[in-house]
C-alpha cells in the first residue's frame, strides 16, 4: 500500500502535501511516505520551515485515515511522531508559533475524536491549552475559530449526558464567555458553511456534524436535509467514506424512528 506512480520523482513539498490531504487513499499513502522521507540537510531556512509544517499536516491527515482502518497501533505511531514534529515546528518558528499551536490543537483534535473514545481529563486540558497558546499568537484566525467551535460542539454532543462536563468543556474551549445554555452549535458552525476548505474541512465531516447540532435540537427536518447533503458529498478517501457510512446508518435509522410514530 502506498505505491503511486503520481508520486514517484515528486519532491516538491507543497505539491505533496496537496496528494496527502486531497487525493485517494493509495496516492495519500505514498505522499505521506515521500514526504518524510525528505532530508532537511540541503534546504535553507525556509524550506526548513515548510517541511516541517507540512510533515506536521500530514500526521493529522493519517490519523484521521488509520482511524476509519480501525489501527490503532498505526493511529499511535502517527500520533507520536505528530507530536515530535510539533515540537521542532515550535523550534523553527520561534518567533511565530501561532500555526505550530495551530496545527497541534488540530492532531490532538483528530487523536482525541478518532473513534468516539471517552475523553479524559488529562487529554482535555492538553487539548485546551495547545488551543489557548494559539489563539494568544493568531487572534482572529478564521481556521482556529472553526477548530475550536467543531471541538466545543464535539464534546458536547458526546457528552450531552454529563451537564458538568458540558459546562467545563464550553467554559475551557469557548474561553469562558459563554453559558453552555447560550452555546448554540448550529449558530456557531453556520458560518462556516461557505468556507469549508478555507477553515481545513469538508462536506462530509462539516454536515454531519450540523446535522448532530440540528438533531440536538429536535430539529428533525434540518437535521435530515444536512445528513442528506453529507451522504451525497463528493466520495473520494477511506475518510470521507466513512463519514458516508455514519451518515447513511443515521438516516437508516432516522426512518426507522419515523415509522415507527407514524
Amino acid at each position: 500500500i502506498g505505491f503511486a506512480p503520481i508520486v514517484k520523482g515528486l519532491n516538491d513539498i507543497h505539491k505533496l502535501l496537496d496528494l496527502v490531504l486531497n487525493e485517494a487513499d493509495l496516492i495519500k499513502i505514498g505522499a505521506f511516505r515521500k514526504l518524510n522521507k525528505l532530508s532537511f540537510s540541503a534546504l535553507n531556512e525556509k524550506g526548513k520551515k515548510d517541511l516541517i509544517s507540512a510533515k506536521l499536516q500530514a500526521t493529522i491527515e493519517l490519523i484521521k485515515y488509520y482511524s476509519v482502518q480501525y489501527n490503532w497501533p498505526k493511529v499511535n505511531i502517527i500520533f507520536q511522531q505528530g507530536l515530535f514534529y510539533a515540537y521542532w515546528c515550535r523550534k523553527k518558528f520561534k518567533d511565530s508559533p501561532g500555526e505550530c499551536f495551530k496545527r497541534k490543537t488540530q492532531l490532538l483534535e483528530a487523536f482525541i475524536f478518532r473513534h468516539k473514545f471517552e475523553i479524559n481529563r488529562g487529554m482535555r486540558r492538553w487539548l485546551v491549552e495547545t488551543s489557548k497558546e494559539a489563539k494568544n499568537h493568531l487572534k482572529d484566525d478564521k481556521t482556529l475559530q472553526f477548530i475550536n467551535i467543531k471541538i466545543a460542539c464535539k464534546i458536547k454532543l458526546l457528552q450531552e449526558n454529563k451537564p458538568i462536563l458540558i459546562k467545563l468543556a464550553m467554559k475551557l474551549c469557548m474561553g469562558g464567555t459563554r453559558k453552555d445554555k447560550a452555546f448554540n452549535c448550529v449558530t456557531e458552525l453556520k458560518p462556516f458553511e461557505k468556507h469549508l476548505k478555507e477553515v481545513g474541512s469538508y462536506t462530509g465531516e462539516y454536515h454531519y456534524l450540523l446535522a448532530r447540532a440540528y438533531a440536538h435540537q429536535d430539529d428533525d427536518i434540518s437535521a435530515l436535509k444536512h445528513l442528506r447533503i453529507a451522504l451525497e458529498a463528493r466520495v473520494l478517501d477511506t475518510k470521507v467514506i466513512y463519514e458516508y457510512k455514519i451518515v447513511k446508518y443515521k438516516k437508516k435509522r432516522a426512518r426507522g424512528y419515523r415509522s415507527a410514530i407514524h
